[in-house]
């Protein structure tokens, strides 16, 4: 009886009505993160021990390596110990872009198999300039030890050049001083040409075309130059996006790449859209 009792008041029970879970938490509103940066039209007062541009260039497809590192004699076709015997070098400078630029490249050639596929990935590249130039540098770390503006100085073990890009192949991070200091660049409005490899520009025009998979963008100068930026990966996923019309004004560092020369931007703070 006992429990017939309490089966019948079991089922007499209200059921409780789902809650709404709006009320619990602030929605927030979007925020568009700015990541100013600081720029100068002031060149830099300095160089390392060796200047930038002094470094040794080498020859098309070709990486020199300082005589303690290179390869074994005929391992790699396309590596060889510096002819110049300028390396190592050590270079200073202001790193212009946040380390986390990724890079592919050519890597060893198998001198006994010319056949053969060889690429190397690097995830932490950033380019450093002095008063005499600038300079890709390539870097196998993801984890950024300085960030854009920081003065860093390298001890330049090899050099190479790949389709027409210079970059160093192997720095040593000898030392750091935080900043940051302000970046200096130079005001172009005519096309980019190899001369300005390596240096930081400032381009401004109307967006002709959206950012495609790979972040590129290009735009119209007023003198009817078109100019190229990328977009570093992390933007295009945070959906930093510059539409049609719009007039930019982009600051970065010229790399050339599948023979286009571009603007590298790693920050919003890179790009300022003019009204």
């Amino acid at each position: 009886m006992k429990l017939l009792s309490a089966l019948l008041l079991a089922g007499c029970v209200t059921p409780r009505p789902s809650e709404d879970p709006s009320g619990w938490y602030d929605p927030g509103s979007p925020l568009d993160v700015q990541e100013p940066m600081d720029f100068t039209d002031q060149n830099y007062p300095f160089t390392g021990s060796t200047p930038i541009a002094d470094l040794p260039l080498p020859d098309a497809f070709q990486t020199w390596f300082d005589a303690e590192d290179a390869p074994g004699d005929g391992d790699c076709s396309d590596w060889m110990v510096d002819p110049t015997g300028e390396l190592p070098d050590e270079i200073e400078g202001i790193a212009t872009v946040l380390p986390r630029f990724y890079y592919k490249t050519n890597g060893c050639q198998p001198a006994d198999d010319p056949n053969a596929k060889s690429s190397e990935k690097y995830y932490g590249s950033f380019f450093v300039q002095d008063s005499s130039g600038g300079m890709f540098v390539l870097g196998n770390t993801k984890v950024a030890h300085f960030d854009a503006g920081d003065r860093v100085k390298l001890k330049i073990r090899a050099m190479r050049e790949s389709f027409g890009q210079y970059m160093a192949a192997v720095a040593d991070l000898v030392s750091v001083e935080y900043g940051p200091e302000p970046i200096y660049y130079q005001t172009r409005s005519s096309a980019l040409g190899a001369a300005d490899v390596g240096l930081v520009v400032r381009a401004e025009g109307v967006v002709d075309a959206d950012a495609s998979t790979f972040g590129e963008v290009y735009f119209d100068s007023s003198t009817g130059v078109k100019f190229k930026m990328s977009l570093d990966s992390e933007l295009t996923k945070r959906g930093v996006t510059y539409e049609p019309g719009d007039r930019i004004q982009v600051t970065g560092p010229v790399l050339y790449s599948f023979n286009e020369f571009e603007i590298v931007v790693m920050r919003a703070g890179q790009v300022t859209v003019l009204q």
